[in-house]
């Protein structure tokens, strides 16, 4: 796993690094632009479909991830606070089709930071929980391994 992941002293914060080698550019445009999203965001045979997306502090990406056999997991992504080319936060949820909020999963804070570093951009992305507990649950969905695959299709597009 390319990934490094770590937790927090908190219990509840997941924080995963990763480095690529591409252009700052081209790394923030595969975050932000959500044809560019869709081809490395779920886990394969998983593919990310977006319902709307606007990246803009107050927007959001209202997307989901169908399975193999047409299963959907809805998800909204909301933007909070956006620094072009260094970083943005979002409120990360499981969501229906209409952007209701499912209250019985969790919603973490997602922090996500562009260094970068000679030829090389790493991307630091510190996801918050409200409990340890939280964290607890998306990680027995397996958020560690189906993240760091998306990376590895996110590390192929940058390739390509």
């Amino acid at each position: 796993m390319k990934t490094i992941y770590t937790i927090g002293e908190d219990k509840k914060t997941l924080i995963a690094e990763r480095s690529f080698t591409a252009p700052l550019e081209k790394v923030w445009a595969a975050w932000t632009d959500s044809d560019l999203l869709e081809k490395w965001w779920a886990p394969a045979p998983w593919m990310a479909r977006t319902k709307s997306f606007e990246f803009k502090e107050g927007g959001a990406w209202h997307y989901y991830m169908e399975g193999p056999e047409g299963e959907k997991h809805w998800c909204l992504n909301s933007y909070l606070i956006i620094t072009p080319l260094a970083s943005f936060t979002a409120v990360d949820s499981f969501c229906d089709e209409d952007g209701k909020v499912n209250e019985d999963l969790p919603t973490s804070h997602w922090e996500v930071q562009f260094d970068e570093e000679g030829d090389t951009v790493k991307i630091i992305v510190t996801t918050t929980y409200a409990s340890e507990k939280d964290l607890g649950v998306v990680t027995d969905m397996g958020m560690k391994e189906g993240f760091n695959q998306g990376l590895d299709q996110l590390e192929a597009l940058l390739a390509g």
